[in-house]
């Protein structure tokens, strides 16, 4: 290599000899702090409490199908002269997009954010998630008492129920449950004689 550099221009000659250094130097490196990271698996996906697997599915159908029957109920709505009953109508038709991205990024391929979006949404807890479709649900129900609105905005708030429950994980068995209360009351099991006064 040394010839054919030295029959280079001078300019090119330095610009080969740094990117021989810098390959040089690259490959005694050890590999970046990022690559090491991303081999990890996610602490919360470990410590996350496992829900039933048909809770899993209900929630996302939930969501999915209330997402969409929220944005054609919200629709609806908005054909009002009502200005509250207009607001409310948009604010359901965005919150039913909202959780139907969330939900089923499948039929929002054409988007762009939307699989970066979910896939964030997916590591996150589902305490979390039911949080935001339950805090999405309520501003157009209390702008708005259609049944259109109640209708659109409680598929919402089901859907935002059902990843709560499913943040607090299986519950225990029967056996468990009766070992956690005789730890913590020993005298469960004991007659106590009445208090006479």
């Amino acid at each position: 290599m040394m010839q054919s550099a030295q029959q280079l221009p001078p300019e090119a000659q330095s610009w080969v000899m740094k990117q021989a250094g810098q390959a040089m130097m690259n490959s005694a490196q050890p590999p970046p702090p990022q690559q090491q990271q991303q081999q990890q698996p996610a602490p919360d996906a470990a410590a996350a409490p496992q829900a039933p697997w048909w809770m899993k599915y209900a929630s996302k159908g939930v969501g999915a199908i209330g997402g969409l029957i929220a944005i054609g109920l919200g629709a609806f709505n908005c054909f009002t002269l009502t200005p509250l009953y207009l607001v409310a109508g948009i604010w359901q038709m965005m919150a039913g997009f909202v959780v139907t991205v969330l939900e089923a990024p499948f039929l929002c391929m054409f988007i762009d954010f939307v699989q970066t979006a979910s896939k964030k949404m997916d590591t996150l807890s589902p305490f979390f998630k039911g949080g935001l479709y339950i805090g999405l649900a309520i501003p157009a129900v209390l702008m708005c008492g259609t049944a259109s609105i109640i209708i659109g905005s409680g598929l919402i708030f089901v859907a935002g129920v059902l990843n709560g429950l499913m943040a607090l994980g299986r519950k225990a068995s029967r056996k468990e449950m009766m070992d956690n209360a005789a730890d913590k009351n020993p005298i469960v099991n004991e007659a106590q004689p009445m208090a006479t006064s």
